[in-house]
């Protein structure tokens, strides 16, 4: 029996099972996925905070036709000399610096066909500097908040993307913080910040608490009591308000949040077969234990376990991963790394962009080919998976970006990107690259741009995302060297 005093004690953990809505639930189990070949279409999104340097992205023949029409080598997209879009057909991608994921391994794909790499888009107007927090991902400059909803939160809305997963959209991470939520990156909606869950024993419990035998799966049962108490408590009071007011309103509005989760639950009781199929390893099964890492690197790991499980169980089809972004979360220290730091000295994450020099340059570029790796991991457990018209990475398109841009102190006038999957949507990754002319030049693109694509290829033609200030626009519609418009 839980009383009201039990319910104020432990109501923390319903905080998880309204993690990843902002709103209600909408579509359910037992309604059609539309999408290609009647599968849903999927996206998930690997977020850098401050910035990718856009050297590491560089693959050798991309690099010498750039600077054969530049006349001059590649510092930066300033130094670009082409008026128009710059296509390399079979670049080979794999050979950039950070891109090494992309190629075959032992028992391992090539992705480098299933790859678009992108250069010269711009964002100046959504910021720059150390981050551009919500801006980065809404295309909308952020001041003190949210300035509108970011593309995984609109994304996850279209039915055709939706289609009956339990979660609209799936946002988690780590970062330098010891507060478990980093509320800088996503959004609901304008002044509604959205969090990014960077726990990975929160994100189990969540996910697959229903089928866990240790605390995971009391955590779940508990919520569901919890949960289960406060509707009958709001039902209750509500029994007692005559007429109409807006105390009834709130209660009426609590109550409709409360029967979506508690539905939300009962259509996770129903997956269990799914989700035993694809469950990863549980806090504390495992010796050492991967949750219980405070290192960087290895809390990225099991985040990227929890993202593969989730996509395969049909729990979500937007997913975020936040690498560091958004605010300062980006300035921590990598143990894993240590044998790259000068001198075998760690610094912290903001000391280290400001050093300077090859020797520090080399640990962020291997932290981007590390995240590229976690990236490259889900990609190929799609590719793995058969479905309809092709594997799930046919239907999904996984979107490598920064936060901020091109450096530390960003002037947001390269956003270097990475493309994989997506083919069965219209997206051309077979392996080439793209290079749109700097920043000012007419025919630049924005990432705005890459974002509309996005909408696109889910099935939501649209040029209107991020043209909040339509005198920033460069101009509309999706990246034609990018989506066929299949």
């Amino acid at each position: 029996m839980i009383n009201r005093r039990k319910f104020i004690t432990a109501s923390g953990l319903l905080a998880g099972t309204a993690l990843f809505t902002g709103a209600t639930l909408g579509n359910r189990a037992g309604q059609p996925q539309a999408g290609p070949a009647n599968c849903p279409r999927r996206f998930v999104i690997f977020l850098e905070g401050n910035g990718t340097r856009p050297g590491c992205m560089y693959d050798p023949l991309t690099l010498q036709t750039l600077e054969g029409l530049a006349g001059k080598p590649i510092e930066s997209n300033r130094d670009y000399g082409h008026d128009q879009p710059v296509l390399v057909p079979s670049a080979p991608l794999s050979d950039a610096r950070s891109l090494g994921a992309l190629a075959a391994g032992q028992d391992q794909i090539s992705l480098v066909d299933r790859a678009a790499l992108v250069l010269g888009l711009s964002g100046t107007n959504v910021g720059g500097g150390h981050s551009t927090n919500h801006g980065a991902l809404s295309a909308t400059k952020a001041i003190g908040g949210p300035g509108a909803a970011t593309i995984e939160t609109v994304l996850s809305q279209i039915p055709g993307v939706r289609g009956g997963t339990p979660f609209d959209a799936l946002r988690l991470g780590f970062g330098d913080a010891t507060t478990p939520l980093n509320y800088s990156s996503c959004a609901f909606g304008e002044g509604k910040p959205a969090p990014i869950l960077m726990d990975p024993a929160s994100v189990f419990s969540t996910l697959f608490g229903s089928v866990a035998s240790g605390q995971a799966g009391a955590d779940f049962q508990a919520r569901g009591e919890l949960l289960q108490f406060s509707l009958d408590d709001v039902q209750s009071k509500l029994g007692s308000i005559t007429g109409s007011s807006r105390g009834r309103a709130k209660l009426e509005t609590y109550e409709a949040s409360l029967l979506d989760m508690i539905a939300r639950d009962q259509q996770i009781l129903g997956m269990q077969d799914a989700l035993l199929a694809v469950k990863p390893p549980e806090p504390g099964e495992l010796d050492p234990d991967p949750y219980a890492s405070s290192a960087p690197l290895d809390r990225l790991k099991i985040q990227t376990d929890l993202t593969i499980s989730a996509l395969l169980a049909g729990l979500t089809n937007v997913v975020v991963v936040s690498l560091g972004s958004g605010g300062y979360y980006w300035s921590s220290q990598y143990p894993n790394l240590i044998n790259l730091y000068p001198g075998g000295q760690m610094i912290g994450g903001h000391d280290l962009r400001h050093a300077g020099g090859a020797e520090y340059h080399e640990v962020l570029h291997e932290l981007t080919s590390r995240y590229i790796g976690e990236m490259c991991r889900v990609a190929r457990a799609l590719e793995a998976q058969p479905e309809d018209g092709g594997t799930m990475l046919d239907n999904t398109l996984l979107l490598y970006m920064p936060d901020n841009g091109e450096k530390h102190h960003s002037n947001a006038e390269e956003w270097a990107t990475l493309m994989l999957g997506g083919n069965n949507m219209g997206f051309l990754t077979d392996g080439r690259s793209v290079s749109y002319p700097r920043h000012g030049h007419a025919n630049n693109r924005q990432i705005s741009n890459m974002f509309n694509s996005m909408l696109h290829g889910a099935g939501q033609p649209t040029d209107d995302f991020g043209h909040a200030n339509p005198d920033s626009r460069v101009a509309e519609g999706p990246l034609a060297e990018l989506w066929s418009g299949a």
